[in-house]
């Protein structure tokens, strides 16, 4: 899978399938299962709104985490630098609340633009990709974020990240 395909619907849309292929076996199961899938993949944009990404993990019962760390294996986003422990106590308590929205956009790999658009409200919907490079960006596990944006998850925390 190249860098380019990493966010686009029609990937996904194939990954999925082949999910719904092994894990249905039974004919009217796997019938059901893939126009429950399709009717909510239309609804998403061509580069896999995270809404949608989300809604199909959750109804195939997906482990978020690892199907986002092996979905997204090719994702250049990194840990703000920020957040990276230098033993200086009160410095690692206040410097990852210093990061710029270039530093954020940049760790995560969400160009500046669109990302300005997003934090300002102009923009409503976050990519998957998007979300998985945020996640990076603090080190935090994926599923925390998507439970945030689409679940019932409780606003993530820097540097604190939940036990399995």
């Amino acid at each position: 899978m190249t860098e380019n395909q990493l966010n686009k619907l029609e990937s996904f849309t194939k990954h999925i399938l082949s999910i719904i292929d092994k894990k249905f076996k039974n004919k009217l199961e796997h019938k059901n299962k893939s126009q429950q899938i399709l009717d909510i993949l239309n609804g998403s944009s061509p580069k896999l709104d995270g809404r949608i990404f989300y809604s199909v993990l959750i109804i195939l019962g997906e482990d978020i985490d690892e199907f986002c760390d092996n979905y997204f294996s090719k994702h250049e986003g990194y840990i703000l630098e920020s957040l990276k422990k230098n033993g200086n106590l009160f410095h690692d308590l206040i410097y990852p609340f210093t990061n710029s929205q270039n530093q954020i956009s940049d760790s995560s790999k969400i160009i500046a633009k669109r990302f300005n658009r997003l934090f300002s409200g102009e923009l409503k919907e976050l990519y998957a990709d998007e979300i998985y490079g945020l996640s990076k960006a603090f080190s935090w596990k994926p599923q925390q974020l998507f439970d945030y944006f689409y679940g019932d998850g409780e606003r993530p925390m820097i540097g604190i990240t939940p036990p399995k």
